[in-house]
């Protein structure tokens, strides 16, 4: 019997042999559990495309492209195209050096100025300082002078009323005077007044000082036209202003235009155009004029801006009082060349008995009628025009 000695160590026992570690089976992400460094689907390339970052380089790819191309226009435009040239119409040239008219505060103006396009005069005519506005634009009219062939009534008298006789002698020759462009100078329309209280004033509406001179005018006695701004053949190149009636406007439109114009001139007697070489041609639209002044009892003198001018015939259908223009003043504002447009007026005047004259508030105007008038005295009456007009036959 093997016996037991004390203190003998036991035999250690065998250790297993190491097993070896199972393949990890993939986890799972729990909700809200992040992404560690070591996930292999971080690893690598990316495979999703941050879609708000691509589409804001698109963005801005196609503004840069944008602008590129714009800056590359302007600057064909600029160094490339040549500018067109301007119609070729008789204007109120400008002049950095050509006196302004009296313009007040722009407190006291009753309309913000009308804006007029600059444009060219008809050679040989040499442009002259005109009347401007406060921006430096002059004023533009209209001019034609092609009336050989207009068959000119005989008198303008032939059939006036015996009321509008009176007073007047047969053997006396009468010459009417229209100023235009009235409302931009009220010194210069007083001037005029008191030179000649005969002179007709044309305002044009919505001038800035149009209803203070108009009231100012009429107060004194004088007589007060509408210069009623019309389109013409160079619109929109050539702009008549504000409250201009236009071929493109609709009757209610063009009729509304018309009495608004009306209400915006103090004392209104009668009515001219202002440009209107399109406008005046159109005879369905003349009549729809010549309706309204029929209504309010207004007389209309054709200023002849277009050779085939519908205006007479619209007068003669709707009975509306009616005469034209025979000369043009100042197409220069010369003191000779005004001098020889109002010797032509006499002639007009003494081979019909009667003619009207149309000029502006230039101070070649003023000066040349200061010479020109009292030469008139015992051979040529200054009458209204509202005395020249009649209903034609």
């Amino acid at each position: 019997m093997a016996i037991k000695k004390k203190g003998a160590k036991k035999p250690a026992p065998k250790k297993p042999a190491p097993k070896k570690p199972a393949p990890k089976k993939p986890v799972s992400k729990k909700a809200g559990q992040k992404k560690t460094s070591s996930s292999p689907k971080k690893r690598g390339t990316k495979n999703t495309v941050h879609v708000p970052s691509e589409l804001k380089k698109m963005v801005i790819g196609v503004v840069v492209l944008v602008a590129v191309c714009l800056t590359g226009a302007m600057l064909a435009d600029i160094f490339i195209r040549k500018p067109a040239r301007p119609p070729e119409t008789t204007r109120k040239a400008a002049d950095s050096t050509a006196p302004q008219p009296d313009i007040s505060t722009p407190e006291d103006m009753d309309t913000p100025p009308p804006v007029f396009e600059d444009i060219s005069d008809l050679p040989p005519k040499k442009p002259q300082p005109g009347l401007m506005e406060k921006n430096g634009n002059p004023i533009v009219y209209e001019v034609f002078d092609g009336l050989e062939d207009i068959q000119k009534y005989p008198s303008a008298f032939s059939e006036q009323p015996e009321d509008d006789m009176v007073g007047m002698e047969e053997d006396i020759i009468r010459i009417a005077l229209i100023i235009d462009d009235i409302g931009y100078d009220k010194k210069m329309a007083s001037a005029l007044h008191a030179l000649e209280p005969n002179i007709s004033f044309s305002v044009l509406p919505w001038s800035p000082f149009g209803k203070t001179i108009s009231r100012m005018l009429a107060e004194k006695g004088a007589e007060i036209m509408l210069h009623l701004p019309m389109e013409p053949m160079e619109y929109p190149t050539v702009n008549p202003g504000p409250g201009a009636l236009l071929t493109s406007m609709p009757p209610d439109v063009l009729i509304a235009q018309l009495e608004k114009n009306l209400k915006e001139v103090h004392g209104v007697s009668g009515v001219n155009n202002h440009m209107g070489s399109m406008f005046t041609t159109q005879a369905n639209q003349m009549n729809q004029i010549f309706t309204i002044l029929k209504k309010q009892d207004l007389f209309f003198i054709d200023s002849r801006t277009a050779k085939n001018s519908q205006c007479r015939a619209s007068a003669r259908l709707l009975q509306v009082r009616f005469a034209e223009r025979d000369v043009f003043l100042d197409n220069v504002q010369e003191v000779a060349y005004i001098s020889g447009q109002f010797e032509q007026l006499k002639k007009i005047a003494r081979k019909y008995g009667a003619a009207i004259g149309i000029g502006h508030p230039y101070p070649a105007t003023l000066e040349t009628l200061k010479m020109e008038l009292p030469k008139l005295k015992g051979e040529i009456e200054i009458i209204p025009a509202s005395r020249m007009v009649r209903i034609p036959g």
